[in-house]
């Protein structure tokens, strides 16, 4: 087996790949990317056994065959290289023999038949949304998802497809975000799927807001195919929480606030909170909001206070000013409304005016407050 490939072709298909690798396995073969030498082209795959990531690459004076080459090793020589051709031969006992005009170098390979086969996707459905709504709905919701490994439900965003459009929804049960979009067509697919936010992540760097996606999903995984590389990933399969019973129906104080002010005081004073609990009260008074922290063990105190609009009766609810931060990066509009009960209820954060085609809703669970 041999191929020559230029370096900046394998070093831009290599740094994809390697979002895919684990940090830790119990499975070596798994820190290896499989390569398929064609006549003209090598297919390039690496996975997690969650993910898949499988690229094209066009190649020089091949002869076909299949190995697998540990990445991180490959990824580093490659990056370190000149912009030049670089000439790999495989040795029938798997050595990698890399020679370029700095010099010769050898990784050992491991057997192609050890990597774990790619899925396919069967009798799958097809979700087509344009690019930039789909980029919409990924940096509108993965925010929002949990890191808890034993909440594997919360690490994928709920896409629910209907005649009315479709709804995205992620929590990690203390904030939610629900994003519709109305109206949006569908392909074929009608019904709702979790997708991992591992897989939407991945997506990202390849939407081009000029075209349509065509997702294919099928019983138990979903792949796309995009400028030469080809995502695939399982679908979450729990069942997603009733998200529409913990949405507030009867919120009434009503808060109105440049959403940069008062991300900028939640910052300035979360540095004086305690470490462990993030925790700040916001003491809502007529058109006026104090936000205040105080941290008894390292004895540091934050207060400021912001112009709003705000005429509902004076009230005080606590936060974690992580997830308050988050919640007010990620809105659209630079005026926000903010909608309370009491201070035991979640607040919903909406923009001040919906944008067209779209209903984005916020909610955010408050923190009890110490005496």
């Amino acid at each position: 087996m041999k191929f020559s490939v230029e370096k900046s072709s394998l070093l831009h298909s290599l740094q994809h790949l390697n979002k895919a690798i684990p940090t830790r396995s119990t499975l070596p073969i798994l820190s290896c990317a499989l390569f398929d030498i064609k006549t003209k082209k090598i297919s390039i795959r690496a996975t997690n056994l969650e993910v898949y990531i499988s690229v094209n690459v066009e190649v020089e004076d091949a002869e076909a065959g299949k190995i697998a080459i540990p990445l991180n090793t490959l990824l580093d020589i490659t990056n370190a290289m000149p912009e030049e051709f670089l000439h790999f031969e495989i040795s029938d006992i798997g050595k990698v023999n890399i020679k370029s005009t700095c010099g010769k170098y050898t990784i050992m390979g491991q057997p192609a038949d050890e990597f774990p086969a790619e899925p396919t996707v069967e009798a799958g459905n097809n979700l087509v949304v344009p690019s930039i709504e789909f980029q919409n709905i990924i940096e509108s919701t993965v925010y929002a998802t949990s890191k808890d490994e034993l909440k594997p439900v919360l690490q994928g965003v709920l896409i629910n497809m209907s005649a009315e459009g479709l709804t995205a929804v992620a929590t990690d049960g203390h904030r939610l975000v629900r994003l519709k979009k109305i109206e949006l067509k569908s392909g074929s697919f009608d019904g709702s799927v979790i997708i991992p936010v591992k897989f939407l992540s991945l997506l990202k760097p390849f939407l081009n807001k000029d075209d349509s996606l065509s997702l294919q999903i099928g019983e138990n995984h979903i792949m796309i195919n995009l400028e030469g590389v080809r995502v695939s990933s399982r679908i979450i399969k729990d069942r997603y929480p009733d998200y529409e019973s913990v949405i507030p129906k009867d919120n009434e104080k009503e808060l109105t606030i440049n959403k940069n002010d008062l991300a900028g005081s939640v910052k300035r004073v979360s540095i004086f909170s305690n470490k462990s609990t993030k925790q700040i009260a916001l003491s809502l008074d007529i058109n006026k909001i104090t936000i205040t922290t105080e941290d008894p063990e390292n004895i540091t105190t934050g207060k400021e206070s912001i112009d709003c609009l705000y005429s509902g009766e004076p009230m005080t609810i606590g936060y974690n000013s992580q997830y308050l931060g988050d919640v007010l990066k990620n809105q659209k509009t630079e005026e926000i409304k903010i909608l309370f009960k009491s201070p035991l209820s979640a607040g919903i954060f909406l923009p001040k005016e919906q944008q067209m085609g779209e209903e984005k809703t916020t909610l955010l669970m408050p923190i009890r407050l110490n005496d």
